[in-house]
């Protein structure tokens, strides 16, 4: 599995909607929507042992207007087109990249409770009541309660390794900013590390020209935000390198991407060449471990297998 791209963590945090409590009965075929177990290694049967196991649907038949309606967060109506008898296959593949992939490294009921109870999949799906070309949903739409996964057909199917990592990259986002949001403690004591001037106010942004990385290995703008301990620079529609630095959620996005999606290798190359970024990964590490219940090391070590970290690695992180 290659790394997913830490600059694709773009997404803003989303407020947290209420989950509903799903009580599993092993004896019921679904409380709410009937799910049969299906045949023996069959995708109907990693549905129904998904949501036996995690309490959470994946529902690929459903009513036309099952997302549709006002029933969770207000009126609701999507264009949408179903997913596929011949592209049934590619539920597999989702749901063991979510639940084999983005959820390995975290507490199971800190997910159970933060993450949509039920996931819509559909083979093409618009922001908009009617199909629109210019709102055609590339990765997925949140409505309260649920979620809606676009593209299940001819696309994943076609789905490089390169497509699944920036696929999984914009759902872990979202995960993580759900899971940020349930807890009312901040990491006061990372975010107490962004850069500040003589006067010490907090620094909004890094005006060019930057400086070079005189091993020609990053950017002019990648070398010098990582030199005062920034991932990335914030990004705008028009470009992905610009002087604005990140707001706080971004930052705090930024390097649990960067913690648990870079190889060993370059974690030690950054953490030796930019003091400022070991700084302020020891000064979060315990927030992202203790309050979030992260396994840092699980996380980066699934994402990263061909370059794992070892056993405590973030934890004997020092400045």
């Amino acid at each position: 599995m290659k790394k997913i791209a830490i600059y694709l963590i773009m997404i803003l945090f989303l407020g947290i909607s209420c989950s509903e409590d799903v009580k599993v009965n092993p004896e019921l075929a679904g409380p709410l929507y009937g799910l049969t177990k299906g045949e023996p290694g069959s995708v109907d049967e990693l549905i129904y042992d998904t949501w036996e196991e995690w309490g959470m649907y994946y529902l690929y038949k459903f009513e036309p207007y099952a997302f549709q309606v006002a029933n969770w967060s207000g009126y609701f109506n999507k264009w949408y087109t179903p997913v596929k008898e011949e592209n049934k296959e590619v539920i597999r593949k989702i749901i063991n990249h979510i639940q084999g992939g983005i959820f390995v490294g975290l507490d199971k009921d800190l997910v159970q409770g933060s993450w949509f109870v039920r996931t819509f999949l559909c083979d093409s799906l618009c922001n908009d009541y009617d199909y629109n070309p210019e709102k055609v949903v590339d990765i997925y739409l949140d409505n309260g309660d649920c979620i809606i996964l676009a593209g299940v057909g001819d696309k994943m199917n076609n789905f490089t390794d390169e497509d699944w990592d920036k696929w999984k990259a914009g759902l872990s986002s979202l995960l993580i900013s759900r899971l940020y949001l349930g807890v009312t403690e901040q990491p006061d004591d990372f975010f107490n590390t962004r850069m500040k001037d003589a006067n010490g106010k907090e620094v909004r942004w890094i005006l060019a020209p930057w400086t070079a990385d005189p091993t020609g290995k990053y950017s002019p703008n990648v070398y010098t935000f990582r030199s005062n301990g920034y991932v990335r620079s914030k990004s705008s529609s028009f470009q992905s390198e610009t002087v604005n630095i990140v707001d706080y959620q971004t930052d705090l996005a930024d390097y649990i991407s960067f913690l648990t999606t870079t190889t060993k290798t370059e974690l030690d190359y950054n953490f030796e060449v930019f003091p400022r970024m070991l700084e302020r990964a020891v000064a979060l590490i315990p927030y992202l471990q203790r309050v979030l219940s992260m396994d840092l090391e699980a996380m980066q070590n699934a994402n990263c297998p061909e370059d794992p970290v070892g056993t405590d690695y973030f934890k004997n992180l020092k400045k």
